[in-house]
């Protein structure tokens, strides 16, 4: 059983989804896993994509703060 996401990044995919993003690979496989169901493929691409930010929680985390560092570089 896979951990809940937290609600950063719950947050974050339905901030993706307001923007109209989808990452092609996930949602391909979204409408695979749900034989085309458009219900059950926005369930399982909202899943799928949760899973993949959490799993690259750090990293995304490490990008957010070293582009905060650049940008204050350029300020000072």
């Amino acid at each position: 059983m896979t951990p809940q996401a937290s609600p950063i990044v719950r947050a974050m995919v339905l901030r993706e989804l307001e923007e109209g993003v989808k990452h092609d690979a996930l949602w391909l496989q979204a409408l695979s896993e749900s034989k085309l169901d458009p219900t059950q493929t926005k369930l399982r691409y909202i899943a799928l994509r949760s899973q993949a930010i959490q799993s690259n929680m750090k990293g995304l985390l490490i990008e957010q703060i070293r582009g905060a560092v650049a940008k204050d570089k350029q300020i000072r």
